[in-house]
């Protein structure tokens, strides 16, 4: 099996995953225990019986479809000659309704009431897988997340190895209704999680988790059940109190109402891929540096109480509110284009010419701030697309590239990655459309396998996720991150992403995966294939990624 193979096998676990830390001590398999129950770690070992059952799926979805298998002129990798196909565009309908507005409000009228009408699916667990064609053995496109309503067809169109039928839904694909799906749009799942992840910025609202770490309640507490259940919240409120004192304290937005599903001393549904629930209260407690998304947050008794995506309530006052990175790259055009400067001192000014031709300071500049440059420069000063003057000591350049690769041939989307420039950008072609500073692995141009450091050579995106969890255990580097955004598997456990926990994008900063501001990542997200429709939360692709290059 392939590199690229193995890759996606690691990718279609769908499990708490992390960026890669260091080799030097053995991978085990390892079951997390989580609010969300028992998910297997995409990192554990898979078995030669599990691969040969993978590659003799794809097998039989290849010979399916008879997919072509022409490739990246240069793939630094064993991959089997993929390709990079760029996502067509919709049909275009006829139009008869001419400029009638009468004519055309009444077929959107009628649209509206046929959606609202047509027979619907629903995800009722972190993942429901979506199949390529409607049998078991398909290959695995995508997958639906608790809460996601989609269109569907009226009757099964299978039941190979389904014994609820495989249904069609929009916009492709089939699901099998079973434990994860359901035909009610209704479910009390469905009500608990209406709250649907954004693809702009942040996906949803994030906390932090403080030291000692939230408690997970599947209800509301009584005040007396959460002393039972926090030992030291006296001690706890006392130190709050200094806590928001602090001048970095970051102010809660105002709350929200108590959701549906917690009123008159309701539990929250489970999911259906997790533990089943009984009737405890706490289902668990935070491990250290825990991250955490919101469906939303409210008051209780006086104290401010968050529902997370595990469905699973915590108490906020032991999170910190995730105030999101202002930071974002720049859209490039052919205005607008490399190469492009970023300010990295945070003290620096413009300058412009006196009447003496001497350089005179001007405004104070943002730190990270972005400017187009002509190409100019003299004693230590690079002249701007709007005429001002910069010191080239204050700035990191990001130049156009020197010599074009092979595969950056019209119109093919791909990602340049500069480790020492701690750099992306993203091109079309030859045709930059979009710079920004990133976060690479902490220990530079070491070895990936023994170091947090982040792999080099040419890939292809296999995986995305909307959010996924990573998680970690090596002692001394313990973390928990819900909901990590915007994830784009490209190798391994590699990938592009957001990151909600830091704001030093343009320094060396992760386990070796690529960090992102939230603005940055969404943008990419929605830019790279294979893309992922507004309803899914995830989709996978073995040949049809975007190309990513990370080097020096």
């Amino acid at each position: 099996m392939g590199r690229l193979a193995k890759s996606l096998l690691l990718g279609l676990m769908l499990a708490s995953t992390s960026c890669p830390g260091r080799s030097d001590r053995p991978v085990k398999t390892r079951v997390a225990r989580t609010t969300a129950g028992f998910r297997a770690s995409a990192l554990a070992l898979v078995s030669e019986q599990a691969q040969a059952r993978i590659a003799a799926e794809e097998a039989e979805a290849e010979e399916a479809e008879a997919e072509p298998r022409d490739g990246p002129p240069e793939p630094a990798s064993d991959l089997p000659a993929p390709t990079v196909a760029e996502p067509k565009s919709p049909p275009v309908a006829d139009d008869d309704t001419g400029d009638d507005p009468a004519s055309q409000a009444r077929i959107d009228r009628e649209q509206r009431e046929a959606s609202l009408d047509a027979p619907r699916l629903a995800s009722i667990a972190h993942e429901t897988w979506i199949y390529e064609h409607p049998k078991r053995k398909s290959r695995r496109i995508g997958y639906l997340r608790a809460g996601a309503v989609v269109s569907r067809a009226e009757k099964p169109a299978s039941f190979a190895g389904c014994k609820g039928g495989f249904y069609k839904i929009e916009p492709r694909g089939y699901v099998c209704l079973g434990k994860t799906a359901s035909l009610d749009p209704f479910h009390p799942v469905v009500e608990a999680t209406k709250t649907r992840a954004r693809r702009d910025g942040l996906p949803y609202d994030y906390v932090m988790g403080r030291v000692p770490g939230p408690t997970f309640y599947t209800r509301l507490p009584s005040a007396r059940e959460q002393s039972e259940a926090e030992p030291d919240l006296g001690y706890f409120k006392k130190r709050l109190k200094g806590i928001e004192r602090d001048p970095d304290f970051v102010a809660m937005p105002e709350p929200g109402p108590v959701p549906a599903s917690l009123l008159y001393g309701r539990g929250l549904p489970g999911l259906a891929d997790d533990r089943p629930r009984g009737t405890e209260l706490v289902v668990g407690r935070a491990k250290p540096r825990s991250g955490f998304a919101l469906l939303s947050q409210f008051e209780h008794d006086g104290r401010r109480f968050g529902l997370t995506t595990d469905l699973v309530t915590i108490p906020l006052d032991r999170t910190r509110w995730v105030k999101p990175s202002a930071f974002h790259g720049a859209t490039l055009s052919d205005e607008l284009t490399l190469p492009m400067a970023f300010v990295m001192k945070k003290h620096a000014t413009s300058f412009v010419r006196d009447e003496d031709g001497r350089m005179k300071p001007g405004d104070k500049l943002d730190f990270r701030a972005s400017f187009g440059l002509t190409g100019k420069s003299e004693r230590g000063y690079v002249e701007t697309k709007d005429g001002t003057w910069l010191r080239s000591a204050d700035l990191r350049v990001i130049e156009s590239m020197s010599r074009p690769p092979t595969w950056a041939r019209e119109g093919r989307r791909w990602i340049d990655v500069s480790i020492l420039q701690q750099a992306l950008v993203a091109y079309e072609g030859l045709k930059p459309v979009y710079v920004t500073l990133v976060s690479t692995g902490a220990d530079g141009l070491q070895d990936p396998k023994k170091t947090h450091s982040t792999i080099q050579g040419v890939f292809l995106i296999h995986t995305k996720h909307v959010s996924i969890t990573m998680d970690g255990d090596e002692v001394g580097d313990q973390f928990d991150l819900r909901d990590v955004p915007f994830v784009q598997y490209f190798t391994e456990g590699y990938a592009l992403h957001a990151a909600y926990w830091h704001d030093d994008f343009g320094t060396p900063r992760s386990h070796g995966c690529v960090n992102l501001a939230p603005t940055d990542a969404a943008w990419l997200f929605n830019w790279t294939t294979p893309d992922v429709p507004p309803a899914w939360h995830g989709a996978l692709s073995l040949r049809h990624g975007t190309l990513v290059y990370t080097h020096p």
